[in-house]
């Protein structure tokens, strides 16, 4: 439903890494990737039923 929210911020920390607003760009990298990793423990331990 929401999976369009990895790629947005991956897409605005890309932008602001070619106009080089490198810390800009690293805080959007740690949110991009803090999204995936929460969406993996949720999907990984409700949908497929296995504990982590």
């Amino acid at each position: 439903m929401y999976m369009f929210l990895p790629f947005l911020t991956a897409f605005l920390g890309l932008i602001l890494a070619w106009f080089e607003k490198r810390f800009a760009a690293l805080i959007l990298l740690a949110i991009t990737v803090g999204i995936l990793m929460y969406w993996f423990h949720f999907h990984a331990t409700d949908a497929l039923n296995i504990s982590l």
